[in-house]
């Protein structure tokens, strides 16, 4: 199919603009299917979403820049304008361009990188200043000299001379080049003003961020501590209703009351540890295993199948509280411990440094618990947290048993590692 030529596309634009009219005034004729884009319209339309698209990028791009940009445009127009008028001599545009680009670049090249060289260290401006403007000076003057004497030989009608490298030329270019490395000082001064000005700003906000955190750290304290306070509250009083029963039961049921006392022993020992960072000797916490092994005795009339061994030297070594009597109620919680043939097993050995606490025990199939891991879980945490590396922890079911193996080096440093096996 051949290609419509311009003078055809005109006629074909014109007489779909006559067909246009002639349905808008005669309506018998306005059903007719009329043409919704032409040649024109769908060019026009095109190139207008393409001029839009450069517009937004140059804008998107520019902006950073705008201040830049309208001071260079309102400066070189007014400064070509009124030296024109006060020497009666004007350049081409290309001289103008040309020259200008030299200028500002020279203007940018010293207030982006020369002079943050030359303050950057103390009082060695004073010999990095007239050394490297020097330098720079130099260059400045090669780079007009070869634009004049190549390029722009005869600028104006009133110079017709060649362009020599003469005193008159190089203290004209020298005043030229002072005028834009000043400019460029003032320009880096104002960097440096900002500069400050935003390190200002920053401390201001750091300063208050560190306020807002101490505040709500000192909020979150408060809290803690009223915590602290309701939770030492609850237990009193949890604890002096168990005297109170112990006291009242003590004659009609010894062993029930027995069992209260302990149970009263156990709390309490959990209660004042909870709170406690520090280390205390295995031997405190081994006595409460104790404890809870005969409140279960005491539950099941003796018919227990469960073995707690402690090694020797372990009920004087100092350990984070409440990780036996966790692994221990996690064994009872969730554990059959009336197996006789396989009984629950509850080990704790150390051993040239090394402690070990061991334990396996038949899941209790029977009683379906969601917080399975929870208290395993919270071992991990605050084994981790107590003694980072040098904890060694894994857990699963193998033959049929649930086994957690604990194991933390107390005198050397080693690879933490932490393993699930089912």
């Amino acid at each position: 199919m051949s290609v419509l030529s311009r003078s055809e596309d005109k006629n074909c634009f014109f007489l779909q603009l006559a067909l246009m009219l002639f349905h808008n005034n005669y309506h018998e004729t306005s059903a007719c299917k009329q043409p919704k884009e032409t040649y024109y319209t769908a060019d026009y339309s095109q190139r207008m979403n393409q001029s839009i698209t450069v517009m937004k990028y140059l804008r998107k791009y520019l902006n950073p820049y705008k201040i830049h940009i309208i001071s260079w445009v309102i400066f070189i127009p007014s400064e070509v304008f009124i030296v024109g008028l006060a020497t009666g001599r004007f350049g081409t545009p290309l001289s103008y361009a040309t020259h200008y680009f030299v200028n500002i670049v020279l203007f940018y090249f010293c207030s982006l990188k020369i002079y943050p060289i030359v303050f950057s260290n103390g009082i060695s401006w004073l010999w990095k200043l007239p050394l490297l403007a020097s330098l720079t000076f130099v260059l400045y003057l090669a780079v007009n000299y070869y634009i004049d004497s190549n390029y722009f030989e005869h600028i104006t009608i009133y110079n017709l001379e060649k362009v020599r490298l003469q005193p008159s030329y190089i203290f004209g270019v020298l005043w030229r080049a002072l005028q834009f490395m000043a400019f460029a000082g003032f320009h880096f001064l104002f960097l440096l003003h900002l500069e400050e000005t935003r390190q200002i700003e920053q401390a201001k906000t750091e300063k208050w961020e560190s306020m807002v955190a101490e505040k709500e750290m000192q909020v979150q304290l408060v809290q803690a501590r009223n915590s602290y306070l309701k939770a030492q509250i609850n237990p009193h009083l949890l604890f002096n209703t168990l005297n109170f029963i112990y006291t009242d039961t003590l004659l009609s049921s010894p062993k029930a009351a027995e069992a209260i006392m302990t149970l009263s022993d156990v709390m309490r020992y959990s209660v004042n540890c909870e709170f406690r960072s520090d280390q205390l000797p295995l031997k405190e916490e081994i006595e409460q295993v104790h404890n809870l092994i005969r409140l279960h005795q005491t539950r099941y009339d003796e018919r227990l199948a469960f073995i707690f061994e402690v090694g020797p030297n372990v009920k004087e070594i100092s350990f984070i509280p409440l990780v036996l009597i966790t692994i221990a109620e996690n064994i009872f919680k969730h554990g059959n411990f009336r197996d006789h043939y396989h009984p629950a097993i509850l080990s704790i050995q150390i051993h040239k440094g090394l402690l070990s606490i061991r334990s396996q025990n038949l899941p209790n199939k029977t009683k379906l618990v969601p917080s399975l891991n929870k208290g395993i879980r919270n071992i991990e945490q605050r084994l981790l947290i107590a003694y980072q590396d040098r904890v060694e922890i894994n857990y699963g079911i193998k033959s049929e048993f649930f086994v957690l193996n604990v194991n933390v080096n107390l005198n050397h440093r080693t690879s933490n590692v932490l393993s699930y096996e089912s």
